[in-house]
């Protein structure tokens, strides 16, 4: 017997639940495209209606086909959905195709989707839907769609999973020869997800890449256990998320929750998981191409020619922005290229091969090609359709195609002149045809990344708050703790702070002076202030007990019922260091430059917790300000390991306090030539009840 899966998306035998012979409707469409690229399995029609339909018979019910069916395509509304549901459930069925919204609620008053979503449930089906646009099978040659294509390409290896309709036809009609193997308009996953097609995909078809438009990850548990699988057998996972922006996100109370949310949760995932993350569907198309080639990369370097000096400027350019690096070709390589090269032109990488019109593409790039650190060569070229030099440019690739084992592809520098039939010829070959710069450096980069560029990320361990820490957010009266506590819950789990004192007279300050000197800062410590410079809550640089008193008397004033403490004042760069809960993905840590203009200049990454110091390393070299911490315009270099020590203690601890702190941060963190140091927290304790473990 079928498993659910293989039903739905691979099924021997299909019935059209509301079989039409109404020409334009969507049955009789849905019935036809069924059968429109040749599908070899049995279609049965469904229709109380109808003896016959044209030429075939026509069942009242599925429960009176013969020999019973492994898929239910349903071309019915939503009126009559439940019951049909129900009838396939009991004849057996194991997939569905949902094309209808199962809006609105049955006579009962249950709503339908709870409905449709239970009946799967019960009798293990899987659905594609509800409102869904169907799926694709090419190597079954099945289209189960009542939007049929007239035309389809050849299967290229790539599978593709859409949350958005008009995205999957979009991509599943596009004109460069990428035939999707299968292609799902997942719909609002009623009963199947994201999850259910990528295990299915990597455990039962020869699919390479696996291509994703998502609005949500509705079961994250289970897509990161899916992704996971997909890492470790080498199949990439490209995913363009939808709904980036947080313009409707409520933040939460710190800094760091103001650039979390869900674009920050998802680019933190997947990087975690080795997900490719891109912004468009052409740049998803550029790398789903790229990644899908049959030649290996075996080398992390990317050599690339051109016919323009012009057009290299800007190629430099725009791999700069993107982080994209070009091989150092040796010497002898560049000896071997600058031999063909015109008088005066200087062999590099990238190269302008072209001078006084004789033509040396392929003996340059060949070359190129024969350079061990090269993985990859690339022809950047515009080839226009009805010019002799499109035809001159097309035939020296073959010719580097043939001469090297090494992937090798075509980047158009303007997606609308590439000639069509051009490129349909070169991927015939396995050439890889990107459409245009910034797309196709783009895939450059991605491709480079997913086989040389990550990490094995080190093991890291969840650190649970010790004893006193837990009594500590029990006894709290309010939801956020004082500054006063966050520092001793840092302490606690090994993180430095600043020395800090409870402040109520002004002897307690010359006290404290006396045990750390001046200057200190006094700031009030009320945890519903959270910005407490926006609010003049805070004096720094306090130099004598005088103005110690001055500045305990001016806070009194300001903020009559806040509590205040003294703080030791410190020296160094600072960083922000927060954590967050998303509702998805749970514990996100903010990393980036801190201080109060954190939210205006955002240089700021997001990480799953728990990382390490090598992982920690990596994320500040990843930030802009990160030559502020090694000595930039003679300034004395951080002491890096400690910061990164204490980076990567904080997100063991806030994976540690999954359920017990919804939020917790550091602004700022000092880090300075000896050690790092928290000098200001907030803590925000889980808004309902804390439970015990």
């Amino acid at each position: 017997m079928n498993s659910p899966m293989t039903a739905l998306l691979r099924p021997k035998s299909i019935a059209v639940v509301g079989a039409s012979p109404r020409p334009g409707s969507f049955g009789a469409n849905l019935a036809t495209a069924i059968q429109s690229l040749g599908y070899p399995g049995a279609v049965h029609l469904v229709n109380p209606r109808y003896d016959r339909i044209g030429t075939a018979p026509c069942h009242p019910e599925v429960s009176s086909i013969p020999g019973g069916v492994d898929c239910a395509a349903f071309a019915i509304s939503d009126t009559l959905i439940v019951d049909a549901m129900e009838a396939a459930a009991s004849a057996g069925v194991k997939g569905a195709v949902l094309f209808g919204r199962a809006y609105g609620e049955t006579d009962a008053g249950r709503p339908r989707m709870e409905a449709v979503r239970a009946i799967a449930r019960d009798a293990g089906m899987a659905i594609c839907g509800a409102n869904c646009m169907g799926f694709l099978n090419l190597p079954d040659r099945l289209q189960m769609s009542g939007m049929p294509f007239r035309d389809l390409p050849a299967p290229s290896g790539v599978a593709l999973i859409s949350h958005s309709g008009s995205s999957w036809s979009g991509l599943v009609g596009n004109r460069r020869q990428m035939g999707f193997d299968y292609a799902v308009s997942a719909g609002q996953e009623l009963a199947t997800g994201l999850a259910d097609y990528i295990r299915h995909f990597l455990e039962q078809t020869d699919v390479r890449v696996i291509a994703c438009v998502l609005e949500t990850v509705r079961d994250p548990a289970a897509f990161i256990e899916a992704a996971e699988l997909a890492r470790s057998r080498g199949v990439p996972i490209i995913a363009l998320k939808l709904g980036r922006t947080e313009a409707s996100k409520t933040f939460a109370i710190s800094h760091s929750g103001a650039l979390s949310g869900s674009r920050a949760a998802y680019d933190a995932m997947f990087a975690r998981l080795g997900v490719i993350s891109v912004r468009s569907l052409d740049e998803l198309l550029d790398t789903a191409e790229l990644l899908a080639m049959t030649r290996p990369m075996t080398a992390p370097g990317i050599a690339l020619g051109t016919d323009s000096g012009g057009e290299r400027q800007l190629i430099v350019d725009l791999a700069a922005d993107r982080g994209l690096p070009f091989a150092t070709l040796q010497p002898q390589t560049l000896a071997a290229v600058g031999a063909h090269l015109d008088p005066g032109m200087e062999p590099s990488n990238p190269l302008d091969y072209w001078g006084d019109g004789g033509d040396v593409m392929a003996p340059v790039l060949t070359e190129m090609a024969r350079d061990p650190g090269v993985g990859v060569v690339v022809m950047a070229t515009n080839l226009p359709p009805d010019r002799n030099f499109s035809e001159m440019s097309a035939a020296a690739i073959r010719k580097v195609h043939q001469a090297t084992d090494k992937p090798v592809v075509v980047m158009g520098n303007i997606a609308t002149t590439l000639s069509p039939g051009i490129a349909a010829e070169l991927r015939g070959r396995g050439i890889a045809v990107l459409m245009g710069t910034e797309t196709g450096l783009s895939a450059l980069h991605h491709l480079r990344h997913y086989h040389f560029g990550r990490q094995t990320a080190q093991p890291a361990q969840a650190l649970p708050l010790p004893e006193a820490s837990q009594t500590l957010l029990n006894a709290a009266p309010q939801d956020s703790l004082r500054s006063l506590d966050g520092f001793r819950l840092l302490q606690s789990v090994g993180i430095a702070c600043a020395p800090f004192v409870d402040v109520r007279t002004p002897g307690d300050i010359a006290a404290f002076a006396a045990r750390h000197g001046l200057p200190v800062a006094l700031k009030i410590d009320d945890p519903a202030i959270a910005h407490k410079s926006d609010q003049g809550g805070v004096v720094l640089n306090i130099k004598t007990l005088a103005e110690a008193c001055s500045a305990l008397a001016l806070l009194r004033k300001r903020h009559p019922d806040a509590p205040i403490i003294a703080q030791a004042m410190a020296e160094g760069v600072e960083l922000i260091l927060g954590m967050t809960t998303d509702p998805d993905f749970g514990p996100l840590v903010t990393l980036g430059f801190g201080g109060i203009f954190t939210e205006i200049f955002r240089d700021t990454t997001a990480l799953v917790p728990p990382f390490s110091q090598a992982e920690a390393l990596q994320a500040l070299q990843s930030l802009k300000g990160y030559p502020l911490l090694t000595g930039a315009r003679g300034r004395e270099p951080v002491d890096l390991e400690a910061l990164c020590a204490l980076i990567a203690r904080f997100s063991a601890v806030a994976a540690g306090t999954r359920g017990r702190i919804a939020e917790l941060e550091i602004n700022p963190v000092l880090a300075g030539p000896n050690g790092a140091l928290a000098v200001d927290c907030i803590t925000l304790r889980q808004a309902k009840a804390v439970t015990h473990d």
